[in-house]
């Protein structure tokens, strides 16, 4: 099953086109949307809109569940309340349209419903509403995890019926002061260790999918900046979309103390997606 929170406004219809493409490759091809009635969307409006999906979900023989939610004593938790447990199913929601204090993610509904752990959640920045929710360029930047390509896999299955390229990142941070003194040999050894993982992370993806419907490519840098890092490939490639997968462990650090995923947010070109499992 897949969530969607929608605030009402013309950017949660952009974010609604992922739920809806997410919906219809889903075995039950349901969809909940929730909405939480705090004021900022007239309700009519709210229904009208509500009223515009259903009538796209029957189109795609998705069968929809709209539920318009009281305000408690703040938005996330009237959500949180709403939202099933349920490990299986992959919530949908979209960062702020417009930032505040500069940052998109940090402090917002968003940022509180990739805390959650009640099932795994998608929280996206669209950049490109006419891809309508499909986009078939992928940049997945890599972190260099043990545990491979299984923590962004449930994400990842969603995305894959509609893509044609995907490209695998590996940026391979070093300090600055050493980057700019490294040895021609540490450099290629280090490549090699980049390569040698997106190596294993293509094989999990190919074990996983047998006969995938797209290219993969393998890209690895060193650098004292992932963030840009990732920018530069982004736009070099022409992606639509950069996929981020964050786990508990780190997401307090890369999101409240760290400018990073807002630079991304911020500077990308391109559709964002941050994904985390429960």
């Amino acid at each position: 099953m897949i969530i969607l929170a929608h605030d009402g406004s013309l950017y949660g219809d952009w974010v609604a086109r992922y739920a809806l493409h997410f919906a219809a490759a889903e075995s039950d091809r349901k969809l909940l949307v929730l909405h939480v009635l705090d004021g900022k969307i007239a309700r009519e409006v709210v229904i009208a809109k509500l009223a515009q999906l259903e009538a796209d979900c029957q189109a795609r023989k998705i069968d929809m569940i709209s539920e318009l939610l009281p305000l408690e004593s703040s938005a996330y938790r009237s959500l949180r309340q709403a939202i099933p447990q349920a490990p299986e199913a992959l919530l949908v929601c979209g960062t702020r349209v417009k930032a505040k204090k500069h940052a998109f993610l940090r402090g917002s509904v968003a940022e509180q419903l990739l805390r959650c752990h009640r099932c795994p959640v998608l929280a996206l920045r669209v950049l490109q509403p006419g891809l309508l929710g499909a986009p078939q360029e992928l940049l997945l930047p890599l972190a260099g995890h043990q545990t491979g390509f299984a923590r962004i896999w449930p994400i990842f299955r969603r995305l894959a019926p509609k893509l044609l390229h995907v490209h695998l990142f590996r940026s391979l941070n070093i300090h600055h002061l050493r980057h700019a003194h490294l040895s021609p040999a540490r450099e290629q050894l280090l490549r090699k260790v980049g390569q040698n993982y997106l190596k294993t992370i293509a094989a999990q993806l190919n074990e996983l999918l047998p006969e995938p419907g797209f290219s993969i490519e393998r890209r690895v840098t060193i650098a004292s900046d992932w963030p840009n890092a990732a920018l530069v490939q982004a736009s070099h490639l022409k992606v639509q979309m950069i996929l981020l997968g964050v786990s508990e462990r780190n997401l307090a650090h890369r999101v409240l103390h760290s400018v990073a995923l807002e630079r991304v947010l911020h500077e990308a070109c391109c559709d964002v997606g941050i994904y985390r499992a429960p």
